[in-house]
């Protein structure tokens, strides 16, 4: 837990470890019983991802995972047919320091460590897919996640560790504290100001973080 939770505009993720593959009737069963409402989400969303036992151990690029379910209120409910994700490898990370154990071992002994490598090119993977998203969607909350996001990523790029989107937008600040962008993206996040962004900005942003954490993951080792 990172001290963050909204119910009306933060999402629960539940990581999970299974016993080799689901077949398809298995996967269909799990869905229909997490999905919302039959399992009612008091959060803006669930994320549901459960990992084979060896790619749980062992943290590698294209990481491949049994099941993966998107449900919650006013959203249609998907269900991911078993692939590989570069971006699950930051999951891992805060489950490993954050999580809370439900069942079976802490989290930092049912997952494996992240390297430093491996984070850096999952960061910059999920700044991708940000940028994606504040191209196709014009919704504020999808900026805001976009901006804090990206400044929480530089500190898990130079520290290892993934703070919060409220946290990371502070620790940006005490660096940078004239960056109005990102004062502007707190503000609307904790609900003391409309939401005014321009598009470009935002994307400006993002796009300076990903760069910055892409020249260091090129750096020698």
């Amino acid at each position: 837990m990172q001290g963050d939770f909204a119910p009306h505009r933060s999402d629960i993720d539940l990581l999970g470890i299974v016993d080799g593959d689901l077949d398809r009737a298995t996967r269909e069963d799990l869905s229909s019983r997490l999905s919302h409402p039959v399992l009612a989400v008091p959060a803006q969303g669930l994320e549901v991802v459960l990992f084979p036992a060896e790619a749980a151990q062992t943290a590698r690029l294209d990481l491949p995972f049994a099941f993966a379910l998107s449900t919650g209120p006013g959203l249609e409910s998907a269900c991911e047919p078993p692939g590989t994700a570069n971006d699950m490898l930051i999951d891992i990370v805060l489950c490993r320091d954050a999580g809370i154990t439900l069942s079976g071992k802490p989290a930092n002994e049912a997952f494996g460590s992240v390297s430093r490598r491996l984070l850096l090119a999952a960061l910059v993977e999920e700044l991708g897919w940000h940028l994606r998203q504040v191209e196709e969607r014009s919704d504020d909350r999808t900026r805001v996640n976009a901006i804090l996001n990206a400044a929480r990523s530089l500190h898990a790029a130079e520290t290892g560790r993934i703070l919060s989107k409220t946290e990371g937008g502070h620790w940006w600040l005490r660096r940078h504290s004239r960056d109005a962008l990102v004062a502007r993206a707190l503000e609307v996040r904790e609900g003391w100001a409309p939401a005014t962004f321009d598009p470009d900005s935002v994307r400006g942003f993002v796009e300076m973080v990903a760069r910055k954490i892409d020249s260091m993951r090129r750096e020698p080792a």
